[in-house]
């Protein structure tokens, strides 16, 4: 991400990602996320960091 983003750039797509990370830790998956903020599932992906994603996924089937 280019270091002279506009603040208030930066904190739309910061809480972006809490909205992507509480869907999906309610339980959606990725494809259902992307439906809902109408974007592709690959921005989904390339939002976090390899393995973040899974890390969710499993933790909320672990907590079942």
């Amino acid at each position: 991400m280019p270091t002279d983003i506009d603040p208030t750039l930066k904190e739309l797509i910061a809480i972006k990602k809490l909205l992507v990370l509480a869907l999906l830790r309610s339980g959606l998956t990725q494809t259902q996320v992307a439906g809902a903020l109408d974007i592709d599932r690959s921005v989904i992906s390339r939002m976090f960091p390899k393995g973040t994603l899974t890390g969710i996924a499993a933790k909320e089937k672990s907590d079942e």
